[in-house]
């Protein structure tokens, strides 16, 4: 499986059983962690960890939400396949495990969930 399919897998898996939600949207999102301890919100959407590789300036990475928390030094990240595609819903808390922080990306793809606009009736 690629990684398109799987990512669209996991998003299925993610709205399928949500009685007013019909369809999604994905939408790829870059973030630049500008420091070691960072809290991104989330509104509605659910974000799948879509990075290629950590930063190797960071010792370890902690990503927390409202129904995960995922852990990992860059080398245990670079051996990881599909679990690395790990899904947050409501916020992200970022920590960084760093001796001297420097700014880093992560990529992201969006889960942006559609209402069935009949689901009020």
């Amino acid at each position: 499986m690629n990684t398109s399919e799987l990512i669209h897998t996991i998003a299925k898996d993610r709205v399928s059983g949500m009685r007013t939600i019909d369809s999604y949207q994905l939408k790829p999102t870059v973030i630049r962690v500008t420091s070691a301890d960072v809290s991104i919100d989330l509104k509605n959407d659910m974000w799948i960890l879509n990075t290629r590789a950590l930063s190797a300036t960071i010792t370890e990475l902690e990503l927390a939400s409202s129904d995960n928390i995922f852990t990992a030094t860059p080398e245990e990240y670079d051996f990881m396949d599909e679990f690395r595609y790990q899904v947050f819903t409501d916020y992200i808390d970022i920590k960084t495990t760093v001796e001297n922080f420097q700014p880093y990306r992560l990529e992201f793809v969006k889960i942006i969930p559609h209402r069935n606009p009949q689901s009020g009736d």
